[in-house]
C-alpha cells in the first residue's frame, strides 16, 4: 500500500474534523441517554366510581338461645355443635326424676286435704252445735205445753172460772216461747252455717293451691326437654353433657345461616359518605363474583377501637343486606366491601395517577415532538382508579400514562 504523507495544514484540518465528529456522536449519545421512558394513555369514555373500602364479618338476621327450663342435671345431647335442627327438634335432655317425686308428693298433700274437707265440722263446733239442738228440743217442748195450758185456759174462761188477765197472760207466755224457739233454731243455722263454710273455705283453698303447684311442676317436667325455636344451625355450646343447670341457663345457641347479613366498620370521618339504601359492592369469594348489595343499617352509636399501632380509631357499625351471597358461608368470615359514594356511567376519563395540580389547577403532561409538555385540565369526579374530564381533553387524546419526579415540563420523552 501506498503511504500518504499528510503536510501540516492537512494534519489540522483533519484534527478539526475528527473533534467535530466526536462532538457530533456525543450530543446524540448524550440526548438518547437523557430521554425519559414512558407509556402513554388514550382518553376513553367509561365508567367512574367514588367508594369507600372496608371489610365485613357475615352474621345472622336470626340468632337465638335455647335456655333451660327445669333445675337438674343435663343428661344427654341429642344434638351438637355444627348440627342442623329444625323448630321443636330436641337438643338436650334434663334428669326428670326429681321433679316427679316431686308432683307425687303434691298429690299426696291434695288427697290428704280433701279427705280432711270431708269431715266437714271441727269436734268443738260439733259440741256446741249438740248444745244447740238440746236447747231446740226443750225450747220446743215449752211452747207445747204453752199451747196445752193457753187452750185449757180459754175452756175456762168460757165458763168464766178465770179472768181475761189470765188468760192473756198465758197467751203473751206462749208467744215469748214461740220466739225463743225461733231464735235458737235461727242460731243452729247460723252455727251450721259458718262452720261448714269457713271449713270449705279453708280446705279449698288449700287444695287450689296444690292444684296450681302440681301445675306448674308439670310445666316444668315439660320443660326437661329443650327444644329449637327455630331453624338453623347450632354455632355454640355453652353446657357440657353432666353438668348441672338452673331454669333460664343458656345451653346452646342456634343460627339460621340461610338469612345472612354483614356487619362492616368504618371511620367516624367517612359516615357523612355513608347512608340507608346506598350501593355496596361485595367480593363473593365463594362464587368468584361481585356482588350488589345495599346499606340496610347504620347503628346510632359510634365506638373507639384501638389499632394494633396504639391508635385510637372512632368508628361505627354498618349493616349490609347479605341475600344475594353464596349459601355456603360461616360465621364472622370476613368479606371485602366497596360502599358506592358516588358512580358516573360514560364520562370521559384519564387514569388517576396521570394528571398533577398545581396552585389548585390541574395539568396532564403531552407529547410535544419529543418533549413533555404540561396541558391544562378540567376535572370533574375523582374516583378509585379514574379521574372524570370535564375540559381540556378530547377522546382518543394520548396522555402520559403513569407520572412520576423524573417527569417535568420540556423533558425529552420516548
Amino acid at each position: 500500500m501506498k503511504n500518504i504523507k499528510l503536510s501540516k495544514k492537512g494534519k489540522i484540518l483533519l484534527g478539526i474534523v475528527a473533534a467535530l465528529i466526536v462532538a457530533v456522536v456525543g450530543y446524540f449519545v448524550n440526548e438518547s441517554s437523557s430521554q425519559v421512558s414512558v407509556e402513554y394513555y388514550t382518553v376513553d369514555t367509561g365508567g367512574i366510581v367514588q367508594s369507600i373500602s372496608s371489610e365485613g364479618k357475615i352474621i345472622s338476621e336470626e340468632v337465638s338461645t335455647a335456655f333451660a327450663g327445669a333445675n337438674g342435671e343435663i343428661i344427654t345431647f341429642t344434638k351438637d355443635l355444627g348440627d342442623l335442627v329444625k323448630k321443636d327438634d330436641t337438643i338436650a335432655k334434663i334428669n326428670k326424676d326429681n321433679i316427679k317425686l316431686q308432683i307425687e308428693g303434691v298429690e299426696a298433700q291434695i288427697a290428704n286435704v280433701e279427705y280432711m274437707l270431708k269431715e266437714a265440722v271441727r269436734p268443738a263446733e260439733k259440741e256446741q252445735i249438740n248444745s244447740m239442738e238440746y236447747s231446740i228440743q226443750t225450747a220446743k217442748n215449752n211452747l207445747e205445753r204453752g199451747i196445752e195450758r193457753v187452750s185449757k185456759l180459754e175452756q175456762l174462761y168460757e165458763n168464766q172460772a178465770i179472768s181475761l188477765e189470765e188468760l192473756n197472760a198465758a197467751k203473751d207466755q206462749k208467744i215469748v216461747l214461740d220466739n225463743q224457739l225461733k231464735s235458737l233454731q235461727s242460731d243452729l243455722a247460723l252455727l251450721k252455717k259458718s262452720a261448714s263454710a269457713n271449713i270449705q273455705m279453708q280446705y279449698t283453698a288449700q287444695i287450689n293451691a296444690l292444684k296450681a303447684q302440681k301445675e306448674q311442676l308439670m310445666n316444668t317436667l315439660n320443660k326437661t326437654e329443650i327444644l329449637a325455636d327455630i331453624d338453623g344451625v347450632i354455632t355454640e355450646k355453652f353446657i357440657e353433657e353432666g353438668s348441672f343447670v338452673t331454669q333460664g341457663s343458656p345451653i346452646v345457641e342456634i343460627t339460621n345461616l340461610d338469612q345472612i347479613k354483614i356487619l362492616a366498620d368504618i371511620l367516624e370521618s367517612e359516615l357523612i359518605d355513608i347512608e340507608k339504601g346506598m350501593s355496596v359492592r361485595i367480593d363473593d369469594r365463594i362464587s368468584g363474583t361481585e356482588v350488589i348489595s345495599k346499606v340496610i343499617k347504620i347503628y346510632p352509636k359510634i365506638y373507639t377501637e384501638l389499632t394494633e399501632l396504639g391508635i385510637q380509631q372512632k368508628k361505627v357499625n354498618i349493616e349490609v343486606d347479605g341475600r344475594g351471597l353464596s349459601k355456603d358461608y360461616i360465621l364472622n368470615q370476613v368479606l371485602d366491601l366497596e360502599f358506592i359514594v358516588d358512580e358516573r356511567a360514560s364520562v370521559l376519563r384519564i387514569p388517576l395517577d396521570s394528571y398533577y395540580t398545581d396552585n389548585e389547577e390541574h395539568f396532564v403532561f403531552v407529547n410535544d415532538n419529543g418533549k413533555a409538555a404540561s396541558k391544562e385540565v378540567e376535572i370533574g369526579l375523582i374516583g378509585e382508579d379514574y379521574v372524570e374530564i370535564v375540559n381540556g381533553l378530547s377522546e382518543k387524546d394520548q396522555i402520559i400514562e403513569v407520572l412520576d419526579k423524573d417527569i417535568s415540563e420540556g423533558m425529552s420523552i420516548k
